[in-house]
This record gives structure tokens, sequence and C-alpha cells, in this order.
């Protein structure tokens, strides 16, 4: 049927899986800078931005994270519920410089102040990429 490797067809295989492991053990994870670009890519495309949460068509509670959308539906733009839901009056999607004043770091945060769940619902974000939407919203949530 079959024919084990040779020896040396196994030291190559283990070779390269070593310098793979040692490679990624080594490896310091480099921090994102915190642009539209990134954050869109990171977490809007990856974790809200499909059909059945944020997608094309308004999303949930009329909120697109879609790329070349989310911009204009979240700046400065008041949050929006449905009659499940609500959100408190009053509040703002993403404040410029406001991250604790901004619905949308409230809602991936789970602060006490939400209506609803945390945001995204399937699963919470991790720190790193949490850290990167609120850095973006802090340094003036800018469109890049």
């Amino acid at each position: 049927c079959c024919t084990p490797p040779s020896p040396q067809w196994c030291a190559v295989i283990s070779w390269l899986f070593l310098a793979c492991t040692v490679a990624t053990e080594d490896s310091a994870v480099v921090p994102l800078d915190p642009t539209l670009t990134n954050v869109q890519a990171e977490v809007f495309n990856k974790s809200c931005a499909f059909s059945t949460c944020h997608g094309d068509g308004g999303g949930s509670a009329g909120l697109s994270l879609v790329d070349g959308v989310s911009y204009v539906e979240l700046i400065n733009v008041p949050a929006e519920g449905d009659a499940e839901t609500g959100v408190p009056v009053g509040e703002i999607r993403v404040v410029a410089g406001d991250a604790d004043g901004s619905y949308l770091i409230k809602k991936m945060e789970a602060t006490d102040d939400i209506v609803g769940e945390r945001m995204p619902a399937a699963a919470a974000l991790d720190e790193s990429r949490l850290s990167l939407v609120r850095a973006w919203v802090e340094n003036g949530a800018l469109d890049d």
C-alpha cells in the first residue's frame, strides 16, 4: 500500500514544525494602529457585519457595520432601539474622543446602563480587539 517516509523527509518535516513553533512563540503580538480600517477589518467584518446582525440592509437596531457604511452609521448618530430592546434616551453610537460616552463601547463592554445584551452577542471580543475599538474612539474616531 504505502511506504513510510524516509528519515530525511521526517527530519525536514520536524525542522519545519519546530521553526514555525519557535517563530510563533518568539513573535510578539504587535498592536494594530487604532484606525477605522483596522477596526473594520478586525472587529466589524469578523464579528458584526453579518446579514443576521449588522450587515447590509440596516441590520439590527438600524445599524449597518459593513465596510464603507459603518462610519456614517456610527459617528454622532443617536442609537436606535426596537420594540424589544429599546435604548436609553440620549445615547449616541460613537462620540468621537469619548469611548466611555459611546453606546457602541458600552454594548461591547456590557456596562450596567445598556439595554439588551452585550455585543457581539455570539462571543465577547477579546481584549486586544476591544482595546482597538476603544483607542479608535478615544483618538477621535477618524475616517481614514
